[in-house]
């Protein structure tokens, strides 16, 4: 099971790569919000614990398969969030943006599913 920490990078990475560019430690520290160090740490636990990414000193972040195939499926659950927040419940784009990504990070997977199916059903 991945923390709401590990999911937030891995969607990070996922989201700021999905244009083809290079995705570098300080980039994803931006997006966040987080100071480089802290970064620099969740990257590492990352590759060395999870096997999920793979980034050599001072190099750009790349995916292995089984963490591109999370990360992936976490961007996945977030669209159909924020179809869920923006179609069903009518909440502005931003708010449910930010919305979305809490509880991508907070849901449990059965909740995930169900949300998915209501979703999946409207369209």
């Amino acid at each position: 099971m991945l923390s709401a920490s590990k999911k937030r990078y891995l969607f990070t990475i996922y989201t700021l790569g999905q244009d083809g560019s290079d995705v570098q430690s300080k980039d994803i520290a931006a997006a966040l919000g987080v100071k480089r160090p802290s970064t620099s740490k969740m990257l590492k636990i990352l590759a060395e614990e999870d096997g999920l990414i793979e980034k050599e000193y001072y190099g750009t972040v790349q995916f292995t398969p089984e963490g591109l195939r999370l990360a992936n499926t976490l961007y996945t659950s977030f669209e159909l969030l924020y179809a869920f927040f923006t179609k069903e419940l009518g909440t502005g784009d931003d708010a449910a943006r930010q919305d979305a990504l809490a509880c991508l990070c907070g849901l449990s997977q059965e909740s995930l599913e169900r949300i998915a199916q209501r979703v999946l059903h409207q369209s």
